[in-house]
């Protein structure tokens, strides 16, 4: 019995060690690089620079003890989950530079990791979460990204992934354990931007009303509904639980638990200075003084001009070799066709967290905030790409490996 199994575990072994040297090289390469950087002035310079310096400035805060987080009067839509890390780097690495670059290297390397073990878990298939993994890893947006800037987009990206897992594991196993898993990295991901909560209302959203459509057939659908609501009541509190270190300090100090400044400007101002060049403290602008000087053609150009930067230009630009967009292009086109059903919610979950993107791109034209929230999703539709053409790619690394991949899950 053991000489039958060994084969099968060295066929699923070899897989696992591929991911894990991805890793260690992502790893290892990224961290030279973040120590050739902070030897020179420049690169030191850039490390903390526009953004950086304010998320470093936090974090000096929390090495002194004070976690008050009185910084959001002048400074209302920063989270506290990064400079928190920042700090516990600095005081790991004595203040040196190394160690704050650090951080996003790890988050990047864990994202890698998780990207890999998400689509696994889904697919069943070791060929097509190592290959669109190896598309994820190659991104040169996000390799510049993790090691040349203080920003929290690698750690926003690693929640992301996690939502993402736990959406299509809930849907897949109705294990309420995953729908507890999204709540709670919703919240992490709201420690590190405020942008996800339209995750979190998103994600909570999509599965009650795919669980309660689930159910619309029987005839006790209404006490089935009212039952369903309990697990999604604890995962609303488990994300506002999670999320306190968010939304308590703003509560205390503005009244407001969703209060972020000058950044909901964005969305009623068609100029990146409108809404830019005034004080963060405070909001200028209402959807009032959009409705009173705009029309319905003037909000369709706007919504066709963030579909055609958010959805097409940007991530193309910041691809440079966009072979992951175009394998994540196939892969909704087939979504829509052919589904599954959890990829087709997968498709909405995603719509609704891009559109935010796309309605302030006019305002803010800056590629980094959008793509690094919609570039996550891209290694998962890519997958479902991959998984339709799956025995032509493993004939051909067949061919040109000693092993075959083990076969995908019926």
């Amino acid at each position: 019995m053991s000489d039958r199994k060994c084969p099968d575990t060295n066929k699923i072994l070899r897989p696992l060690r591929f991911i894990a040297i991805l890793m260690a090289c992502y790893f290892v390469a990224n961290s030279v690089h973040v120590a050739l950087l902070v030897r020179t002035k420049k690169g030191a310079e850039t490390l903390v620079s526009s953004d950086s310096s304010q998320y470093l400035t936090f974090s000096r805060e929390f090495l002194k003890g004070d976690f008050s987080m009185h910084y959001i009067h002048n400074v209302p839509h920063r989270e506290p989950l990064y400079p928190l890390l920042l700090a516990i780097a600095t005081k790991l690495g004595a203040g040196n530079l190394f160690f704050l670059g650090e951080v996003n290297v790890v988050a990047m390397t864990l994202a890698i990791g998780s990207v890999y073990y998400g689509i696994l878990r889904f697919w069943s298939d070791h060929l097509i979460a190592g290959l669109a993994t190896m598309c994820f890893s190659f991104n040169l947006f996000f390799w510049r990204l993790a090691s040349a800037r203080l920003l929290t987009e690698p750690l926003y990206a690693l929640f992301l992934v996690w939502v993402i897992i736990s959406f299509l594991q809930y849907l897949q196993s109705r294990k309420i354990a995953w729908l507890f898993a999204g709540a709670f990295f919703s919240g992490l991901e709201v420690l590190t931007r405020p942008s996800g909560v339209f995750d979190a209302a998103a994600l909570l959203g999509i599965l009650f009303i795919a669980d309660l459509s689930r159910r619309s057939e029987n005839k006790r659908f209404l006490l089935r509904a009212v039952h369903q609501i309990l697990p999604y009541f604890c995962a609303a509190l488990l994300f506002i639980l999670a999320a306190v270190p968010a939304w308590l300090p703003r509560l205390i100090y503005f009244g407001n638990p969703f209060y972020t400044g000058y950044l909901t400007n964005f969305l009623w101002v068609d100029t990146y200075h409108l809404a830019h060049d005034v004080d963060e403290r405070f909001p200028n602008y209402t959807w009032r003084d959009y409705v009173s000087s705009h029309n319905a053609f003037q909000v369709i150009e706007r919504i066709g001009h963030g579909i055609w930067n958010v959805c097409i230009r940007i991530p193309i630009t910041d691809e440079k070799i966009p072979v992951l967009y175009v394998l994540c292009v196939g892969g909704i086109w087939i979504t829509i066709r052919k589904g599954p059903v959890e990829y087709r919610l997968l498709l909405v979950l995603f719509a609704i967290q891009l559109f935010p993107f796309i309605w302030t791109n006019l305002a803010n034209p800056t590629r980094r905030v959008p793509y690094g929230s919609t570039f996550p999703f891209e290694p998962f539709f890519a997958a479902r790409f991959l998984a339709v053409y799956r025995l032509r790619i493993s004939q051909i690394f067949t061919r040109l490996l000693p092993y075959q991949f083990p076969a995908s899950a019926p």
